[in-house]
């Protein structure tokens, strides 16, 4: 037997909720559990796109100057693609970056900002349910509001700092919809004003929140007495606000542009029946997802969620259940019946992430069941009432059935409450996050690409160190090459793995071998120097090959070729070299990297007047870096006229970061009897040095 709702009406009636003690302390354990739950997050540092929000944004790293630009530009800008407009939690990170940005703590700080706006959404979402089910037993909205709460798809959205859109999204929807419901039971205009005030500051947090358009007139109309042309009304007032934000949008913006790649959604080559039949069977992956939240991972996309037709068994069951449910909603529409809202809200919810209605990056996400959550935490919530035969109609008695209803809702929190803190530490770093959930990933192409990224991170901060430790860490390569292989199993076209498989095989072991080569002749071990330079000949023919296939596949790609340049130059190429790196300023546009390469390449190839002019020209095109001045200094130094090298030294350190230019100049005055010059460049040694340290 259904429950209806039409009894919810009259909110000025005295009931059990209107006693603020209960509400009070109701509250306090809400803030209480979601703190013990995920209190943990605060000690994480950056991970994966969280750098990008905040220390690595050049609009973020700006601060307050930043903001003005923060709202007149678009969410993302990168490799010539420019989409999402999210000001409102861009501009919470700028401020955040302004006053803690040179502190140990900052990243600590943000998760616990994060934390922060979850816990008040949670307290919204308690005064939002107690106002909808008003002559409800008072433990329906807490219990409720605690299963939604501790849900653990909810730690993408608090420990991911990138996803704190998702949260001011929820926390403004929320907001939004209770003023609405307020206009209607009190019908004071402010209540109006303020909901499509906090629809607006959620639309400014994240583009989705448009789905809220549908929200907000089921919400009404299932738990106010609104009238028909009232909520017509409100329909249309909300659509005209919409549009009026688009096309306000449109004109103080850029045109946005946003091309999914095959491994980002392999369904961007497919036509619509198979987005259909795949959206289904994506349905039934979110309501697994929602009765069991495991495992969960940081990253879908090619080759995770299979591409399948209607005659897919799994497909064919989902989609009879979402008829069923649609059913039932709206053959209980006009009684409106608890569950039939809980249907619908859930498909409003779920709709822009199916894939049926657009496309969306990775294909499923743990993050995009986030509002979902809430009606599923209503019809557990229901279904335990219901099966322990305990009223919903406001009671303030507590007997043995309400007690196993609480009982088992506790039940479920306890692996619950382990799950959200075991996940929060494997967001702690992007190698705790990508180590623990590459064994459920072993399909997806850019996990296992971004895997082996930052093994190649730990390998390449290893190798900086002053001792050679490529004997100790070649077990960390070999295992980043396995999931760069993967990676290419699975997408042969990946052109950016092609290029970091090619960087191993030249930088890493092409360059090992040839220090060992020189290693070898220095101590006359001649027997070992052809072996030795044999394998380096079939590392930078490896490589050179890798660098190629990365081309064939984007033949734009810049950073390939400058590798080609680098891996040539390293084997002593240089006529080649300096082919490539014209090349990889031909596409980039001249990065300061190339054209200083080139520069060199120029020089070791006899063409110092070129060598010269390229450098003048890096001077005048990045002014504030030192590298044309170490370089002309070099020049100078090869040609034995000192004096002009030290000229261009000290212009180097008066602009650059490298401790060994001030050493080099103060070993000079100190061989010419000028030790307060000598001082002075080995104390701007020192500082270069530390400012390294502190970057």
């Amino acid at each position: 037997m259904s429950v209806s709702l039409k009894s919810t009406y009259d909110i000025m009636n005295a009931n059990i909720l209107d006693d603020k003690k209960p509400v009070t302390w109701f509250s306090l354990v809400l803030l209480l559990i979601t703190f013990i739950f995920y209190s943990n997050v605060i000690y994480n540092h950056f991970s994966m796109d969280d750098y990008h929000v905040n220390i690595n944004n050049p609009i973020i790293a700006k601060g307050i100057s930043g903001i003005p630009e923060i709202w007149t530009s678009l969410y993302a800008e990168e490799s010539g693609m420019a989409y999402g407009y999210r000001p409102l939690v861009r501009t919470s990170f700028a401020l955040e970056y302004q006053f803690t940005s040179k502190m140990d703590i900052n990243p600590y700080i943000s998760h616990f900002i994060n934390l922060l706006l979850y816990a008040i959404s949670i307290l919204v979402l308690y005064k939002l349910l107690r106002r909808v089910f008003n002559n409800y037993n008072i433990w329906f909205p807490f219990l409720i509001t605690l299963l939604f709460m501790a849900h653990p798809s909810h730690t993408e959205a608090v420990a991911s700092l990138k996803n704190r859109d998702i949260i001011l999204n929820f926390l403004f929807s929320t907001m939004a919809t209770l003023q609405f419901i307020k206009w209607v039971d009190f019908k004071k205009t402010i209540h109006i004003i303020l909901g499509f005030l906090y629809f607006g500051l959620a639309l400014l947090s994240k583009e989705t929140a448009i789905a809220q358009l549908a929200v907000f007139p089921l919400v009404l109309y299932f738990f106010t007495d609104i009238r028909p042309k009232k909520l017509i009304g409100l329909i249309t007032i909300s659509l005209i606000f919409v549009a009026g934000l688009i096309v306000l949008r449109n004109l103080i913006l850029p045109e946005t542009f946003r091309l999914l790649k095959f491994w980002e959604n392999p369904l961007v080559v497919n036509d619509f029946p198979l987005r259909l039949s795949t959206g289904m069977y994506i349905i039934g992956h979110y309501l697994k997802l929602l009765v069991i939240p495991f495992p969960l991972l940081f990253y879908y996309g090619y080759n995770t969620i299979p591409i399948v037709s209607f005659a897919d068994p799994l497909v064919i069951f989902s989609t009879v259940l979402v008829i069923t449910m649609l059913t039932y909603a709206i053959y209980n529409l006009k009684r409106k019946d608890v569950i039939s809202f809980v249907i619908l809200l859930f498909f409003m919810d779920i709709s822009m992430y199916t894939n049926i209605v657009a496309l969306v990056p990775g294909i499923v996400a743990d993050r995009f069941i986030y509002f979902a959550t809430l009606p599923f935490s209503i019809f557990i919530i229901w279904l335990l009432f219901r099966i322990f035969n305990v009223s919903l109609i406001s009671n303030d008695k507590m007997n043995v059935r309400l007690v196993w209803v609480i009982l088992l809702t506790v039940i479920i929190l306890l692996p619950y409450g382990y799950y959200v803190r075991v996940r929060n530490s494997q967001w702690q770093t992007e190698m705790s996050l990508y180590s623990s959930d590459i064994k459920r990933l072993g399909n997806s192409v850019k996990a296992n690409a971004l895997y082996g990224h930052e093994l190649m991170k730990k390998v390449n901060r290893e190798l900086a160190k002053p001792v050679n430790p490529y004997k100790f860490i070649m077990g960390t390569i070999a295992k980043a090459e396995k999931h760069y292989n993967k990676v290419l199993e699975l997408d042969s076209s990946h052109y950016t793995t092609w290029n970091n498989l090619g960087i191993i095989y030249s930088r890493i072991h092409g360059n090992q071998s040839n220090l060992r080569v020189n290693s070898h002749v220095k101590y006359e071990r001649f027997d070992k120097i052809e072996e030795e330079k044999n394998n380096a000949n079939k590392y930078f023919s490896n490589s050179i090959e890798y660098f190629h296939n990365a081309l064939k596949y984007n033949p734009e790609y810049g950073s390939a070729y400058f590798n080609l340049g680098y891996a040539y130059e390293l084997q002593g190429k240089y006529d080649s070299s300096v082919i490539y790196y014209g090349k990889a300023i031909e596409v980039d546009g001249g990065e300061l990297v190339s054209m200083s390469r080139l520069a060199n390449s120029y020089f070791r190839t006899g063409q110092e007047e070129d060598a010269v002019l390229l450098n003048e020209k890096i001077i005048v095109k990045f002014p504030h870096s030192d590298k044309p001045f170490i370089n002309l200094g070099n020049y100078a130094m090869k040609n034995e006229d000192t004096l002009r090298a030290i000229k261009f030294y000290k212009n180097a350190v008066k602009l650059g970061t490298r401790p060994e230019v001030g050493r080099l100049l103060s070993n000079y005055y100190e061989s010419t009897g000028d030790l307060k010059s000598a001082e002075y460049y080995m104390r701007k040694s020192y500082e270069a040095e530390k400012q390294n340290l502190d970057k």
